[in-house]
């Protein structure tokens, strides 16, 4: 039952959202009936308009609480200043951090775009539609098709569009056109932004 909780929230089309609440529908209706009261729009990727950057959890409050754990019980201007001096302290190891990167963006990124270059195989054609506007066609291994606009950064799998980062469909286009792949990160997650 967990797995189909996370299918749903995770889903990156209405498709695969639906999919997954019909299963949940079939396995327990009344949870499935809970979920779609439960403002799915909020939560889940398929329903959710804006850019996720990969993340379903905002707990900014436990991040909040730890980093100020044992400032806490200091006064007031004692706990501004060491507040500050841990601020001065993370953003000089992260300038040092990023002056390492190699193409503009840190580790993290690096893997997540060399791992949607290992999920490259469902591709198996690459058609352009307009050169002027890149739009492409891209012809999936089981036959389906999905559309890849580089200029609007968009692909029909959305993953594009959710994370910021280049789908392994927006890869195998990109790979086509002889292009730079971070060019198409999003300025979120580049050293220059």
């Amino acid at each position: 039952m967990k797995e189909i909780l996370y299918r749903a929230a995770y889903a990156p089309t209405l498709g695969e959202y639906n999919g997954a609440v019909q299963e949940l529908r079939d396995y327990k209706p009344e949870l499935a009936k809970w979920i779609i009261d439960n403002e799915p729009e909020q939560w889940a990727e398929a329903k959710f308009r804006q850019k996720r950057w990969g993340r379903l959890n905002n707990n900014v409050i436990e991040s909040w609480n730890n980093w100020m754990r044992r400032l806490r019980p200091m006064p007031v201007p004692w706990l501004v200043s060491g507040h500050l001096e841990k601020l001065g302290k993370k953003f000089g190891k992260h300038k040092e951090n990023i002056e390492k990167w190699t193409n503009g963006v840190g580790e993290r990124i690096e893997q997540r775009i060399a791992d949607a270059y290992k999920q490259i195989g469902c591709v198996a054609a690459v058609e352009c539609y307009s050169m002027l506007l890149g739009e492409y066609s891209v012809v999936l291994t089981n036959s389906r098709k999905l559309v890849v606009k580089l200029g609007s950064q968009t692909c029909m799998c959305r993953k594009f569009q959710l994370t910021g980062l280049p789908c392994c469909h927006a890869l195998a286009v990109i790979a086509k056109a002889n292009l730079w792949v971070y060019d198409f990160v999003h300025p979120m997650y580049k050293a220059d932004t």
